[in-house]
């Protein structure tokens, strides 16, 4: 990110309406200092990172960034993935935050690649286990902490570029997903990046739209 982003720190990150680079920089930078908050004294509640979210006064974002990226790097190296913390999700364990950030770095790389203009590039199986873990880990608590209302009718998620196929039901409380041939009130069609940047609500991926367009709007928009 370091690398595409020098330079371009002043470009404006469509898939992040009122971002510039910078700024998408600066969210993933504190989503690192966050995970060291916790990570690092093996917290089982909920804390904030400290003046480390940010960069100081006068730092160079990039400067920052890269010293957030190499810290918590070095955390999760260090870390036991089975051992309990808290997370933001159902599952309560280090590995959370091991699938969290290469996720969360995936789907952002792939906005600055759109951003610039170049390729849109992301590893299938990562794009893969991106769509699992919004709908599957994420989603239902995520709802629930927010509020936020299930849209009102079933997605059926299919690749084009190899297998992958979800079928995501909601309910009153939660959503259920299966990996399967069904048939939803909308589907999608697309490769699996353009899947999952779209479940994450990236506009123009290039998916195939079928079905009732309300629920499907319904879906692109529901994402945190």
């Amino acid at each position: 990110m370091t690398a595409m982003s020098t330079g371009n720190l002043d470009v404006a990150v469509s898939d992040c309406p009122g971002w510039k680079i910078s700024d998408l920089l600066g969210h993933v930078g504190q989503v690192f200092a966050m995970v060291d908050a916790i990570v690092i004294p093996r917290s089982q509640v909920r804390v904030g990172p400290g003046d480390e979210s940010r960069p100081a006064d006068g730092q160079d974002v990039l400067e920052w960034f890269a010293a957030r990226a190499g810290s918590v790097l070095n955390t999760l190296e260090n870390t036991d993935p089975s051992e309990t913390l808290w997370t933001w999700s159902d599952r309560q364990d280090a590995g959370f935050y091991f699938r969290r950030m290469a996720n969360e770095v995936a789907v952002h790389i792939c906005d600055l690649q759109r951003a610039l203009s170049l390729p849109v590039d992301m590893d299938r199986s990562l794009a893969c286990d991106g769509i699992d873990e919004l709908y599957i880990d994420m989603m239902t608590g995520w709802a629930k902490r927010f509020g936020k209302t299930f849209p009102r009718g079933s997605l059926h998620l299919h690749c084009t570029d190899g297998e992958g196929e979800w079928l995501i039901v909601p309910s009153d409380e939660r959503v259920v997903v299966t990996h399967e041939h069904a048939k939803g009130d909308v589907a999608w069609r697309g490769s699996a990046v353009a899947l999952v940047l779209s479940s994450w609500g990236r506009a123009n991926t290039g998916i195939e739209i079928y079905g009732d367009a309300e629920i499907s709007d319904q879906w692109l928009n529901f994402a945190p």
